[in-house]
């Protein structure tokens, strides 16, 4: 994708095109033009503003309707007197359309809120420091440069329930923020494409600014060891997280039985291929609670299931002055998802919990008696809760298809031709 951007005379182009209608009328001999390089930016991209707005909100059809919608008021009237008398059919093209990764770094222990163990640190229920040597050998982590199997899409539960644990089995909670291995898998919605490329063109022509080619989607995800060690029952392991999406990759040490996985989760996310065949179901925070809104979604319904982690007394932010806003609110959102939770589970969020800020390993269980082998994701299948775009690869391939998505997107809106961000002038006709 082009990275060029438009000329910098552009705005003086239109000023003198603004100047020539605004102008008293002058022999074709004698134009006069007055200096107007004092006047606001607003009024001297008007008539680029026009074109580029009208262009995406026939190429964009649906996503148009919002991109028009961020228009100010005071420059929808100013279009409106720029459009009169214009034949827009002869600016516009015809045109139709169908239908970091986040690191975290720093030393263990309690963080702002909670515990952010650092590879080969596993957060663990265990009292005592627990690290990969303790529960695997031969392990080789999850990187950018990792070469996966194949992406399985599968559909979210829509139902905004979860399949009830058998009283054989037990409920084991692995819950937290983000994960902080880097997965070679990306997942972009549409809508969030639109939203950006909404932005992008807001800042052209709301801003005065040059197409701000780096302002991308990018569909980070993050990823998670899950080890599980505790033979005692069948595990109904439910796994949560507020951040980015992430790929669980769940590994069982001998005579473990997982029986079923639940995600929910604030983002897309994804499940390398469980053990045992075990089945599994995702919910989508967003397909059934609104945007958090500080103090406004941690209210008891019938469907808040917004993961919420419960703030304990390591929390740095339960320690600082001036927190207690929030914490009040952390504690309301946590109350309010634990009551959903056992209404539809039957046990407390609390049962057999591992919580921390963020980590690359968790682990549930007593120590093995010895290590078993660490299963990579490398050749494994993932499967992905469904999204419009989902694809993997190595660094440069993955931002080779995300410039790929946003040119694609931004030249159906504009018509095609990238060159419409700086539309060649256009007189007024004379009448």
């Amino acid at each position: 994708m082009s990275n060029s951007k438009p000329p910098n005379d552009f705005a003086e182009r239109l000023r003198r095109i603004e100047e020539r209608r605004t102008a008293p009328a002058q022999t074709p001999a004698q134009p006069q033009r007055r200096n107007n390089t004092a006047a606001a930016p607003t009024d001297r991209h008007l008539l680029r503003n026009l074109v580029i707005w009208l262009v995406i909100g026939a190429g964009l059809g649906t996503g148009g309707y919002f991109a028009w919608k961020s228009v100010p008021p005071e420059m929808s009237a100013s279009f409106a007197s720029l459009t009169a008398g214009l034949d827009m059919s002869r600016i516009l093209p015809v045109n139709s359309m169908g239908g970091g990764s986040w690191q975290a770094s720093g030393p263990a222990g309690a963080g702002e809120r909670g515990a952010n163990p650092v590879t080969p640190q596993v957060a663990s229920n265990l009292p005592d420091p627990v690290t990969l040597a303790d529960l695997v050998t031969d392990h080789v982590l999850t990187d950018e440069n990792t070469v996966i199997g194949q992406i399985i899409p599968f559909d979210r539960n829509s139902q905004c329930n979860l399949r009830r644990p058998l009283a054989s089995e037990q409920v084991v909670n692995i819950r937290l923020e983000n994960g902080t291995l880097t997965p070679p898998v990306r997942a972009i919605s549409d809508s969030d494409l639109v939203k950006q490329l909404v932005q992008n063109v807001t800042d052209v022509t709301q801003k005065g600014r040059s197409y701000n080619w780096s302002a991308q989607v990018t569909g980070d995800l993050t990823s998670v060891d899950v080890f599980l060690t505790d033979t005692s029952a069948p595990i109904y392991l439910v796994l949560q997280n507020r951040g980015n999406g992430i790929i669980w990759n769940v590994q069982t040490a001998p005579d473990v039985t997982l029986a079923h996985v639940a995600i929910v989760t604030s983002r897309t996310s994804g499940l390398v291929s469980p053990p045992d065949n075990a089945t599994f179901e995702a919910l989508l925070e967003a397909d059934f609670v609104p945007l958090h809104e500080f103090g406004a979604d941690d209210t008891i319904r019938t469907c808040m299931i917004r993961p919420w982690r419960l703030p304990e007394p390591d929390w740095l932010a339960m320690q600082k002055a001036g927190n207690d806003n929030q914490i009040y609110s952390y504690t309301k959102g946590y109350t309010a998802y634990n009551a959903w939770y056992t209404g539809t589970l039957g046990v407390d969020a609390a049962t057999n919990l591992v919580s921390p800020q963020t980590a690359a390993h968790m682990h549930f269980g007593p120590l093995p008696a010895s290590p078993f082998t660490y299963r990579s994701m490398a050749g494994r299948d993932v499967h992905m809760m469904r999204t419009d775009h989902m694809f993997s690869g190595d660094p440069v391939t993955l931002q080779a298809t995300i410039d790929a998505l946003h040119g694609n997107l931004l030249r159906a809106a504009i018509g095609g031709d990238l060159a419409l961000l700086d539309p060649a002038p256009v007189e007024r006709p004379q009448p």
